[in-house]
């Protein structure tokens, strides 16, 4: 075996071998030549799916076959275990990278880091998108800031494999939502970089997990906001709105989106009758920013 790459990407892979090989493509495509490879770790067992790695140079394209089968967020953390990688990324095979991803995200490594990240394009299939022309424009990203969201959806965040390890990785008592508690935990750990341009692609399908677990989903993220604004305000009372505000804007966001209505979305849909819930979601996260720089937390406006 070579020594050790700089990056690894760890694909948790299960059944879906026409979507890896887009996955794989994307990443051989990269335009940089920054040292990877790439671990492929398969929870399934298809043919196809091997076949799909053995398309690739053996000496970067490892396959893995699980036996016994590990469950997704398990087969998350077994990448992270087979990475030689000083840094990686976990990318499920139905996402992608744009070929600058490497571009925008290498230049930012260093110590101290906790995560670099892109933002994200979200659909059905990858829209063609055209080199951009700023990859070098970065934004801190505060733990406080996990009361709105995470710092990105799952694809593209690269983060110090030896670190991860230490973390534990990903803690699969939170299922699907094991990634937003993950980069929480790594973000407490140490300093976050978004790269402001668009160099990764999140698919979205009825048959995705989050699709098929979204009522119990519903009830977790609040939790873990409300666990987030008090770790992080000190301030019961303003967390606790911050939390509602954010979890009601999700919930109206479930009920457009799904037929269901299911009693879970009943009682968060409430959070809307909280006092300013009708104020516009971009003057709450301005308001957050300032409690942040209130709170002695360097935050980039």
């Amino acid at each position: 075996m070579p020594g050790e790459p700089l990056i690894t990407f760890g694909i948790p892979a299960y059944n879906r071998p026409e979507m890896l090989a887009e996955t794989l493509a994307s990443i051989a495509a990269q335009t940089t030549g920054a040292d990877y490879e790439v671990v492929v770790c398969d929870d399934g067992g298809l043919p196809s799916t091997a076949a799909a790695v053995a398309k690739y140079p053996a000496d970067r394209f490892r396959y893995i076959r699980n036996e016994p089968r590990r469950g997704p967020v398990a087969n998350w953390n077994e990448c992270i275990r087979q990475a030689r990688g000083k840094w990686m990324m976990v990318l499920h095979e139905d996402d992608t990278l744009y070929p600058w991803y490497l571009d925008a995200v290498v230049p930012r490594l260093r110590d101290g880091l906790a995560a670099v990240c892109t933002r994200v394009v979200q659909g059905e299939t990858p829209p063609p998108l055209s080199r951009p022309a700023d990859l070098t424009t970065v934004r801190p990203y505060l733990p406080v800031h996990f009361i709105k969201s995470s710092f990105t959806p799952f694809p593209g965040v690269l983060f110090p494999r030896e670190l991860a390890l230490r973390l534990g990785g990903f803690d699969v008592r939170h299922g699907p939502l094991a990634d937003y508690e993950f980069w929480y935990r790594l973000n407490c750990a140490g300093a976050v970089d978004v790269v402001r341009c668009v160099a990764a692609f999140y698919r979205r399908n009825p048959e995705q997990w989050t699709a098929r677990t979204w009522p119990n989903m519903l009830r977790q993220v609040h939790l873990l906001r409300r666990q987030v604004a008090i770790d992080q305000l000190g301030r019961r009372s303003l967390a606790l709105w911050l939390a509602r505000f954010y979890s009601g804007r999700d919930a109206r966001a479930y009920s457009r989106r799904f037929p269901e209505k299911p009693a879970i979305l009943a009682r968060t849909l409430r959070f809307r009758r909280i006092p300013l819930s009708f104020l516009p979601s971009g003057w709450v996260w301005r308001v957050l920013q300032i409690v942040a720089r209130q709170s002695k937390l360097k935050v980039e406006v």
